[in-house]
């Protein structure tokens, strides 16, 4: 197996991630977002936990990725890093790496409006709604005051902070992730016609997610389902990760896209109400309509206006 780097690193990230979630039979997830570590003055003078346990534990979730990576390329196969991607050089693709993942998300929110059951709130209700177990009344309406004083100003700080946290502390963790999927992982797989390492990278990336999925991440109505919903997310963006990987020669634009995708996907659902988890979001039906249409839009563009084929190379 050691010969097969690709192998390799599959087993040892699924390995060493499922070791890790053993946590999860003593402290399940839930129980970790009651343990606070950290309060801040919230609305009011309340005070509000800025940072529980669960925020910690999945910050080092993300870094197993990269972790298992520096180990085997370091150690293991003792190459340099910077043959896994670590190396920067600008290039205008990391605006493509910001911007593309905030589109899909507003776009995401109007898709989810085919769908009978689910309604635009340019007042943000629907949001709020959303917020209704997870925060004290007075908190709810304290949100709701903010809201109607910023007016429309909101649309445009909320997209100004997921600009600033894509590049920041959202790439650094995002890192975590992408040295292995976009890093390691995709360069023992370059012999690979571009979908199949994409879909291959995708299918991983998606079920490395399942302890924390069953525990209700990212889909607290529907958990079981929400494991197959993930793995689906991740075979439709990795080909627009893999793009940008294979544009920048940089496993740093990866982790610029993936953080903008976690910035900005509170956006799905800012302006709708109804829906649940697997149809209203960028990781629910809605998301995967437009990632569809993303795809479609990036063949096309590789095939008719760029210079540098990737997808479409002879």
């Amino acid at each position: 197996m050691k010969n097969n780097k690709a192998l390799m690193y599959v087993v040892s990230v699924l390995s060493a991630t499922f070791l890790y979630s053993i946590t999860f039979f003593f402290i399940p997830l839930k129980k970790m977002g009651e343990i606070c570590i950290l309060n801040v003055p919230g609305p009011g003078g309340n005070p509000v936990c800025a940072v529980n346990f669960s925020l910690i534990f999945l910050g080092v979730y993300m870094f197993i990725p990269l972790i298992v990576s520096v180990i085997l390329q370091k150690l293991v196969y003792k190459e340099p890093l910077k043959e896994i991607g670590f190396k920067f050089k600008w290039s205008p693709w990391y605006l493509f790496a910001v911007f593309t993942p905030i589109a899909i998300s507003f776009l995401s929110s109007a898709s989810a409006l085919i769908f009978p059951w689910i309604s635009f709130t340019p007042d943000m209700s629907g949001m709020i709604d959303r917020y209704k177990d997870m925060l004290s009344p007075e908190q709810i309406a304290e949100m709701q005051k903010q809201l109607a004083e910023a007016g429309p100003s909101v649309l445009i700080m909320s997209i100004v902070q997921m600009i600033v946290a894509a590049v920041t502390i959202n790439a650094v963790f995002a890192l975590g992730e992408e040295a292995g999927w976009r890093g390691f992982f995709l360069k023992n797989l370059q012999s690979m016609p571009f979908y199949k390492k994409s879909a291959l990278i995708g299918a991983v990336w998606g079920f490395w997610h399942l302890p924390v999925i069953i525990q209700g991440y990212n889909y607290p109505q529907h958990p079981i389902a929400g494991v197959f919903m993930m793995i689906i997310f991740c075979v439709l963006y990795s080909p627009i990760f893999t793009y940008t990987v294979e544009k920048t020669g940089s496993v740093f634009s990866a982790a610029v896209l993936h953080g903008a995708i976690n910035a900005s996907a509170g956006a799905a659902v800012m302006y709708i109400k109804g829906g649940s988890d697997l149809t209203a979001g960028v990781m629910a039906a809605s998301g995967f309509i437009v990632l569809i249409l993303a795809n479609t839009i990036l063949y096309f563009y590789d095939r008719i206006f760029s210079k540098e084929k990737i997808i479409t190379k002879a």
